[in-house]
């Protein structure tokens, strides 16, 4: 097989980009690692900026977008659709989230999207809260603290044994609800 679909060619680089970093998301350098052609990635995209481009807005399709969704789907309380997200959230591997942020440091553009991300997560949050019954200031206030610990998370070097990762879920829950 010759040439990928976009979908394939994208899902690759967020995954090397998760084990590598982003010096790695070069057309030459992922059509080798998928065995291909060149040919196939320009295909579907004019240049590697296009490409970056593609690959922020997939990462934004499966980091946001999705889990929102995925958690809307329902008609749940709001404590459920947190303890939902909390969920999600903390049982994700930090690769991609910490080689997203380390490409950021280098180029704004990504810088702009990673902080676009940060503000969609947050205002989310935000109204889980508020539908919980905290004035704004609150949510907004308590918003930062379940993201930075979840932000925090992706930064320690070793796993949470299960007990501390549902403790540490049950502490960010009850946090977030106290009124």
């Amino acid at each position: 097989m010759d040439r990928l679909s976009k979908e394939q060619w994208l899902d690759h680089g967020l995954a090397q980009l998760a084990q590598s970093g982003f010096t790695v998301l070069k057309a030459d350098k992922l059509a080798k690692s998928l065995g291909v052609s060149r040919g196939s990635f320009y295909w579907h995209f004019k240049d590697i900026a296009d490409f970056h481009a593609a690959v922020l807005e997939r990462w934004r399709e499966v980091a946001v977008n999705a889990v929102i969704i995925d958690i809307e789907q329902q008609d749940l309380p709001a404590e459920v659709k947190l303890r939902r997200l909390i969920n999600i959230a903390v049982g994700r591997t930090g690769a991609l989230e910490q080689a997203m942020r380390a490409w950021a440091f280098s180029d704004s553009v990504v810088n702009e999207t990673v902080a676009t991300i940060d503000a969609q997560r947050l205002a989310y949050i935000q109204t889980l809260l508020q539908a919980l019954g905290l004035n704004e200031a609150t949510a907004i206030t308590r918003s930062y603290v379940i993201y930075c610990s979840y932000l925090g998370r992706r930064l320690l070097s070793h796993p949470l044994l299960a007990e501390q990762q549902a403790a540490l879920i049950e502490e960010l829950i009850d946090m977030a609800v106290i009124a």
